[in-house]
């Protein structure tokens, strides 16, 4: 099993709820509410999404969040780069030297192809897939 992360879960969640806004601004506060998702752990959130150009911060009294780009522009790669990094099923796939065996492991050819197949997936979506289905 690869699990996902909570931070992957609940950062594609706020994105979603942001997406279905359709162009207007939602609080840290009103996702958190509606997703059921601590405060404290999605404002970490959003300010990484926000790092990463995907989410656009307005202050003053009617502020909040709302998407950087169009959601047909935001792939799920994205934004679980974004959030977690490269998607690693194992360590080596990123070097042979990190594998006790070396260029050795047979297996690694495996590992590689799952990555390769989970990529073109995440690719493959889009949060305006995931946010109209």
């Amino acid at each position: 099993m690869f699990p996902v992360s909570s931070r992957s879960q609940y950062g594609i969640r706020a994105l979603v709820y942001l997406a279905r806004k359709q162009g207007h601004v939602a609080t840290a506060s009103e996702i958190s509410s509606r997703e059921g998702i601590s405060a404290k752990y999605l404002e970490g959130i959003l300010t990484t999404l926000s790092s990463a150009g995907l989410v656009l911060g307005e202050r003053g009294k009617n502020g909040g969040m709302r998407l950087a780009r169009d959601t047909s522009e935001i792939t799920m790669r994205d934004i679980v780069q974004a959030l977690d990094g490269q998607v690693r099923p194992v360590a080596c796939v990123d070097a042979a030297g990190d594998c006790s065996q070396g260029g050795a492991c047979l297996p690694r050819r495996f590992w590689l192809g799952l990555k390769s197949v989970i990529d073109e997936y995440l690719e493959s979506h889009t949060l305006k897939d995931v946010s109209e289905s």
